[in-house]
């Protein structure tokens, strides 16, 4: 629920009319998005099964073809997202030439990224299965033996090179050049060039706090065979790893606090609005909804439940 907030209080700040829509608001209204549908979605495939035993996703054979695939192109498009905005803010720091840093194009790595992650992931679709186990008569949501081979030691080294391996290292490199040029032009600044600062300053927060929180599950997944440890007490460290991978869907609305002035003003101000005398009002309500929504019936319901009460 706390990510969900904060990447809801994220889009809401993005859109205000105080910040210049640019490139940069795109890749981190897409990073907000997604983290938003991993949360839903994981929360719905992983929590009930883990927290009552029952699984989502093996109601039936549809939902169990479509989860994971579903799950894991939304977290793999958010992981390429932050990489994307990492390599974006490395050009316009280090390079004169900014022209091909534009919402549009933006926009155009956005969907091109969720596309590519979609086909990265649509094996999910064909290799998991609804299958009986042995020691009851439920059917669980599984790979079938004759996918087993390659799910447990093919594509955990697929997944630990495209959403760890390539990223980290894309994420490094520019972090290291991005570092570099700050410290060289840090006493060389305009009023354009502190904003650009700042925004490349969150991204580095956004790009470190990937590296710590995924790096370390994916690392545990390619490296279990070699760890000395019980079977239970694998699912444990795992399990905990799992959390903290999905803590970096749920931060990043932190850290552009802690590290965004133009941010946090803007994020005062909508408050500021939204706030009087220790109430949230009516305008308030309308203006979120609509900047939400951009619905004008979503609006009149609102009106109406309002002047209900």
């Amino acid at each position: 629920m706390t990510g969900l907030v904060g990447n809801t209080l994220v889009l809401l700040v993005l859109r205000r009319d105080g910040l210049v829509r640019t490139s940069a608001n795109v890749y981190l209204s897409a990073l907000a998005v997604g983290d938003s549908l991993v949360l839903v979605v994981a929360s719905v495939a992983i929590y009930p099964g883990k927290s009552w035993g029952w699984w989502f996703d093996s109601t039936s054979r549809l939902v169990c073809h479509v989860t994971w695939p579903v799950l894991h192109t939304i977290i793999n498009a958010s992981t390429w997202f932050i990489v994307a905005f990492t390599v974006e803010r490395c050009v316009v720091v280090r390079s004169p030439i900014r022209r091909l840093s534009t919402p549009r194009n933006a926009g155009l790595c956005c969907g091109s990224l969720l596309v590519l992650a979609f086909v990265k992931n649509i094996d999910l679709f064909f290799i998991h299965d609804l299958v009986v186990g042995t020691d009851s008569y439920d059917a669980i949501c599984t790979a079938p033996l004759r996918y087993r081979d390659y799910v447990n030691n093919y594509r955990p080294m697929i997944i630990f090179v495209t959403s760890c391996v390539i990223p980290t290292g894309v994420v490094i490199v520019c972090n290291w050049a991005i570092i570099r040029t700050l410290r060289r032009d840090l006493l060389q600044t305009t009023a354009r060039d502190s904003i650009v600062r700042h925004t490349t300053v969150m991204c580095l927060a956004v790009s470190f706090a990937f590296i710590v929180c995924v790096a370390p599950v994916h690392v545990f997944y390619v490296t279990i065979p070699n760890w000395p440890m019980s079977l239970q007490d694998q699912y444990d460290v795992l399990g905990s790893l799992l959390l903290l991978r999905y803590t970096n869907h749920a931060v990043n609305f932190f850290l552009y606090s802690l590290t965004g002035a133009h941010f946090r003003c803007e994020l005062v101000a909508l408050f500021h609005r939204c706030i009087q005398r220790g109430f949230v009002t009516a305008g308030c309500i309308r203006r979120m909804t609509s900047r939400l929504t951009g619905s004008f019936h979503y609006r009149r319901e609102v009106d109406h439940h309002l002047e209900m009460r």
